[in-house]
C-alpha cells in the first residue's frame, strides 16, 4: 500500500489527538501540581492522671488549603466547577480521655465554606505528646447547576519532640507540645483520595 505523506500526515494527527484526549487529566504533564497545605498551629496537651485533676488530653490544629481545586466540569456550560483557594480548617480538635486513646476516631474541623475538614490521629507504636502522626482530610463539595461535585484529599505527617515539636512536662505530669514557631507554616503534602 501506497500513503501520501499529506495522508500519513493526517493519520499521525489524529493518532496523537486521541491519545492526547484519552489521557486522564490527574497524569497529563500540563496538569497544574497542588501546593501543600499550610499548617499553621498544631498543638498538644497531657494531663497529669491525678485525681481532681482535668481529664482530657487534647490535640489540636489550624489548617489551610492554598490551592484552588477543580472538581469536574459543568456539562450546561463546559466550563470548570472549583472551590477558592484559602480554605481554612478551624479549630480541628481531638479530645479524649487520658486513660484511652484518640485512634479509630474523625475528629472534625470548625464549619468551613465548600465542604468540610477532619482529622485523625494514626496510631503508631511510640504515640505520645512527644511523638505522633496527623491526617488530615479535606472534602470539598459544591452544587451547581442543581449537580453536586465532590472532591477528597488527604494528607499526614509526623511530628515528635526536638524536631517538628517543642515540649516539655511539668512536675505535676501534665505534659505539652506544640510545633515549633520556626517551622510555620509547615507544609502537609497531600492527594487526591480516589473515590
Amino acid at each position: 500500500m501506497h500513503f501520501t505523506s499529506a495522508f500519513a500526515a493526517t493519520l499521525l494527527a489524529l493518532t496523537s489527538s486521541a491519545v492526547v484526549a484519552a489521557t486522564p487529566l490527574s497524569t497529563r504533564k500540563d496538569a497544574p501540581a497542588l501546593a501543600p497545605w499550610q499548617l499553621t498551629s498544631l498543638s498538644f496537651f497531657s494531663p497529669s492522671g491525678r485525681p481532681g485533676s482535668y481529664p482530657w488530653s487534647t490535640l489540636t490544629a489550624n489548617i489551610t488549603d492554598p490551592n484552588v481545586l477543580t472538581l469536574g466540569t459543568n456539562p450546561d456550560t463546559n466550563t470548570p466547577v472549583t472551590v477558592p483557594a484559602g480554605n481554612t480548617a478551624a479549630n480541628c480538635q481531638a479530645k479524649w480521655f487520658a486513660y484511652d486513646t484518640p485512634f479509630g476516631r474523625k475528629w472534625p474541623c470548625d464549619a468551613s465554606p465548600s465542604g468540610y475538614w477532619y482529622m485523625e490521629v494514626v496510631q503508631t507504636d511510640q504515640f505520645s505528646f512527644s511523638n505522633y502522626k496527623v491526617k488530615f482530610t479535606r472534602v470539598a463539595e459544591v452544587l451547581v447547576g442543581g449537580a453536586a461535585y465532590r472532591g477528597v484529599w488527604e494528607g499526614q505527617a509526623l511530628f515528635r519532640v526536638g524536631t517538628e515539636l517543642s515540649g516539655t512536662c511539668g512536675g505535676s505530669g501534665v505534659c505539652s507540645s506544640g510545633l515549633k514557631s520556626e517551622l510555620r507554616p509547615f507544609a502537609i503534602k497531600q492527594k487526591k483520595k480516589a473515590e
